[in-house]
C-alpha cells in the first residue's frame, strides 16, 4: 500500500488535533437566548437578568431536592446571581418540588425562586408573582 505524502499530512495534523483536543478539552459553555436589547449585566460581566427568547428548560442540581429541571416561559425574565447561577424565572409547567419531608406543587406560570446557601444546598420557593 502507497501513501502519498498529501495523506500522510492529513492523517498527522488530524492526529494531532485529536490528540490536542483531549490534552485540552474546552469548558462547557450554557447558553439561553434572550430577546435582543433587554440584557442587564452586573459589573463583573455576567448576567443578571434578561428578557427569555422561548421556553428554555435551565438545569439545577441539589442535594435537598429532587427538582433538576426548570422550564422557564420564554418571553418573562430569567435572572441569576453574580457567579452566574440561576436564580428565578416564571415557569411554563406545574412542576413537583421534592424534598425529603414533602412534596410541592409549583403551577405554571408561578415564579420559582433559588437560593444557595453557604455550604452550596440549594432550595427552591416557588410563590405568584
Amino acid at each position: 500500500m502507497k501513501l502519498s505524502l498529501q495523506s500522510f499530512t492529513f492523517f498527522t495534523s488530524s492526529l494531532g488535533l485529536l490528540t490536542i483536543n483531549f490534552a485540552f478539552p474546552l469548558p462547557a459553555k450554557a447558553a439561553i437566548e434572550c430577546e435582543a436589547g433587554n440584557m442587564i449585566y452586573y459589573p463583573n460581566g455576567s448576567l443578571l437578568t434578561c428578557i427569555l427568547d422561548r421556553n428554555t428548560n435551565v438545569q439545577v442540581f441539589s442535594s435537598l431536592s429532587e427538582i433538576s429541571n426548570i422550564p422557564c416561559r420564554g418571553k418573562n425574565y430569567i435572572s441569576f446571581d453574580e457567579k452566574g447561577q440561576f436564580q428565578s424565572c416564571e415557569i411554563a409547567d406545574d412542576i413537583q418540588i421534592k424534598t425529603v419531608n414533602s412534596v410541592e406543587i409549583c403551577p405554571a406560570e408561578y415564579r420559582i425562586y433559588v437560593s444557595t446557601s453557604d455550604k452550596g444546598n440549594k432550595s427552591f420557593t416557588c410563590r405568584q408573582y
